[in-house]
């Protein structure tokens, strides 16, 4: 959870005002550069970096300059039914098509008691927190899943066939912080290794192989190769139901099928996504079931500590304290960030900010 060393802090407002300035003066309406520009910075504030505004200084410029994908936000509702609901997201900002998306699931959830949403034809969404998280003010837990570009072997191969369909649950709570569970089928997520490559950095034995499936510390031939899945075989299962359910369901694409984020511009990447809500009230009384999630963590955090251990933390805790301080004390960005935020800015007179 450490913030990086020699990085210089910028406040919150002013990066999340610059990522928005940077969106519009490259044709994106102002309510979806909000919704894009909200959804990275919320990223950044709970120590999700690889899936914060690098992000936008990196691929998402250049895939909106390149015009390969459609800046109009415009999504269609394909199919629906009582509780289901499978959107075609025209190659937008996969950030808008899941906001807009996860609005509509919420809202027939509201009606239903639960709603399931799929989504083809999108691209990458960012951190699922985000949207799983736009349930909790609704008194919903939120569910996301999402594929992606091919990065990971099924279990026994030396192949990249899988992403690392990551998989998010969102459980509100009452007194206590709520359950937000955003996790990778890998070992860890892809974004993790490239940014580590971009330092110099090594990798941790365990989270990549090279292209000849070897195991590697070396970030850049992790990067060439494939992550490894979380958990071996199991990981690996996860994985495939994830892109299942994501890409066969819905009519995205599927495994190697799916355009890559940062090589392909020739199309979209026409990627896959499951949102789902489940509305409490439909099983229990709103405040009686925050009663009951409450309990169970405080009795969780009860629970005698394992020689070396400080204490026991719940899914989304450390994420929470971590947007606090960052609240606090601004957001983090490296030499090479900066250099990139000002070139980029310069180029779209957006001037970066400087502190």
């Amino acid at each position: 959870m450490a913030d990086l060393a020699g990085a210089k802090n910028y406040p919150v407002e002013d990066l999340r005002n610059f990522t928005l300035r940077v969106l519009t003066a490259l044709g994106v309406p102002e309510g979806d550069a909000a919704i894009v520009a909200n959804s990275l910075i919320e990223a950044n504030l709970r120590g999700v970096d690889t899936h914060g505004i690098t992000r936008l200084l990196g691929i998402y410029i250049r895939r909106l300059q390149t015009g390969i994908v459609n800046k109009d936000g415009n999504i269609a509702v394909e199919r629906e039914g009582p509780s289901s609901l499978l959107v075609d997201g025209r190659n937008c900002l996969g950030a808008v098509v899941a906001h807009k998306t996860m609005r509509l699931c919420l809202d027939k959830a509201s009606q239903t008691g639960a709603c399931w949403a799929g989504i083809h034809d999108s691209n990458h969404c960012g951190a699922l927190a985000y949207w799983a998280m736009m349930a909790l003010e609704r008194g919903m837990i939120g569910i996301a899943f999402t594929n992606g570009p091919a990065s990971m072997a099924p279990w026994g191969g030396a192949e990249a066939y899988l992403s690392t369909n990551p998989v998010c649950f969102a459980i509100p709570s009452g007194e206590e912080a709520p359950i937000v569970l955003d996790m990778a089928t890998s070992a860890v997520s892809r974004g993790r290794i490239i940014l580590a490559a971009s330092r110099g950095e090594k990798i941790p034995i365990g989270w990549a192989v090279d292209s000849q499936g070897r195991p590697t510390e070396d970030a850049a031939e992790g990067v060439k190769g494939f992550v490894m899945p979380l958990g071996g075989y199991k990981g690996y299962g996860l994985s495939l139901v994830v892109d299942i359910l994501c890409g066969a369901l819905t009519g995205a694409a599927f495994g190697p099928h799916i355009g890559s984020l940062y090589e392909e511009f020739s199309r979209g990447q026409n990627v896959g996504t499951m949102l789902g809500a489940l509305n409490i009230s439909h099983f229990l009384p709103i405040e009686f079931f925050r009663q009951r999630v409450d309990q169970e963590i405080r009795e969780i955090k009860a629970c005698r500590l394992a020689e070396g251990s400080e204490r026991i933390w719940l899914p989304g805790e450390m994420e929470l304290a971590k947007k606090q301080q960052r609240l606090r004390e601004g957001i983090p960005l490296d030499d090479v960030r900066i250099g990139e935020f000002t070139k980029i800015g310069d180029e779209l007179g957006v001037p970066f900010l400087r502190v």
